[in-house]
């Protein structure tokens, strides 16, 4: 069993320091989570981290894996999230080696990404004396966020050398003759519901998204069919983009305990492409740099043939075949296919998925594939078109589908996020 006692002292010593009038919503939420943490011995074991304060006018709160001796890097939402230390972002950072910071700040005040960036310095530090994590100030960051989340970008890009990447959803596409040259090596990812509304966004992908390609920035850009200002099923595309990105600039051996690492820059013609004039049908274009056909420098960016493979699944619009998964142990099930709502199935580590497809009426199909990004997992000729997964590892996977149908034509069916925990929930 578990010792409490010293871990119950290290709490109640930390949310003391929440006690100053400031931070007393802060601190009933540091309680309230920490009583959750004691209460759970397998969370003691594992000895995760949630901490929280106010600076100035903005509240940050921090997840840190406890199975993580040193962070590599941290996850960044900037507004619009409330922190969660069981969700797919904490997981998906478990597997990876990254923490998650979220801000929120009243997006009335002035001068916001200014005093979202210097929250984010004053909390980093802070809670590095408080963790015990003092690499925290020195981590490489990777940005996300929805619609007001968008600030991220302007918060990360104050240091670029510690940018990584940058992935929003429903943010206007950020203005390349505004940026400094070293701005140009974090790769951005911006994603837009297809539906005009009144944010008025969609103009930005000729006005901003264009030029910037033009100019050779490492941008990609994805559009959800069905959606206005919705985040839809953002993730199941953020994720994959973010951490190939982060695959690719942060060498595995790099530490932040000392100083920020060295991030390495990416070469366009290592990556992949998307047509992005030919994203509304079942069955997007891409390709290697050096096969693609179409005007490259209109083309959607990818750093990895696995991303645009994601790409061409996440872009499909009115696919006549359904993904559907379930935990082989009963445990969760994917939700219905819905345009506007995300598709994420959590599953404890060990636990083999059931993956299969609804085909609607009217088409014939002779095979379907079950993808990994671009790794096949498995490979149907015949109904009832199921595939056992085991095993998964841990961590994030945009598991997707491929079918042809008896005349040859083939189509990408919508991505699922599968997230593998890296210890069990609930223990």
């Amino acid at each position: 069993m578990p010792r409490i006692g010293s871990r119950a002292n290290r709490f109640l010593t930390v949310a003391a320091r929440f006690a100053e009038p400031r931070a007393l919503a802060s601190a009933l939420r540091f309680l309230l989570l920490s009583a959750v943490f004691l209460l759970t011995p397998a969370c003691l074991t594992a000895n995760d981290l949630v901490l929280s304060n106010k600076f100035g006018e903005v509240t940050a709160e921090i997840f840190i894996p406890g199975d993580v001796p040193v962070l590599r890097g941290l996850y960044v939402h900037a507004a619009n999230y409330m922190l969660k230390p069981d969700d797919r972002w904490a997981e998906a950072g478990r597997a990876i080696g990254f923490g998650h910071i979220a801000l929120d700040i009243d997006r009335k005040a002035n001068n916001r990404p200014t005093k979202l960036r210097k929250a984010l310095d004053a909390a980093l530090l802070e809670f590095a004396t408080k963790s015990g994590h003092k690499e925290l100030p020195n981590l490489p960051l990777a940005g996300t966020g929805h619609s007001a989340g968008g600030w991220v970008t302007q918060i990360i890009l104050r240091t670029p050398e510690r940018a990584i990447t940058a992935a929003i959803d429903c943010a206007w596409v950020v203005d390349s003759t505004r940026l400094n040259p070293t701005d140009k090596s974090v790769p951005m990812l911006f994603t837009l519901g297809t539906i005009p509304d009144d944010f008025k966004m969609l103009p930005d992908i000729t006005n901003k998204f264009l030029p910037a390609r033009a100019g050779d920035w490492p941008w990609a850009l994805g559009v959800q069919h069905g959606c206005a200002h919705d985040y839809g099923n953002s993730a199941a595309m953020q994720i994959p983009w973010m951490n190939a990105v982060i695959e690719a600039r942060l060498p595995r051996d790099a530490s932040a305990l000392d100083a920020p690492p060295k991030l390495r820059d990416l070469k366009l013609e290592d990556g992949w492409l998307g047509d992005t004039t030919k994203i509304s049908n079942q069955w997007a274009s891409i390709e290697s740099w050096s096969g693609f056909k179409g005007e490259k420098s209109r083309a959607a960016w990818f750093p990895n043939r696995a991303v645009a493979f994601v790409w061409r699944a996440w872009q499909t619009k009115d696919s006549p075949v359904v993904l559907e998964a379930s935990a082989a142990d009963g445990s969760a099930n994917l939700p219905a296919w819905s345009q506007k709502s995300s598709r994420d199935l959590m599953l404890n580590p060990g636990v083999d998925v059931h993956l299969g497809v609804n085909i609607g009426e009217g088409i014939a199909v002779k095979k379907v594939q079950f993808l990994d990004g671009d790794i096949v997992l498995g490979e149907m000729t015949a109904p009832p078109w199921q595939f056992n997964w085991r095993g998964p590892s841990r961590g994030a996977h945009a598991v997707h589908a491929i079918w042809e149908g008896n005349d040859g034509r083939r189509g990408a069916v919508n991505p699922a996020l599968i997230v593998v925990r890296g210890k069990e929930s609930g223990r």
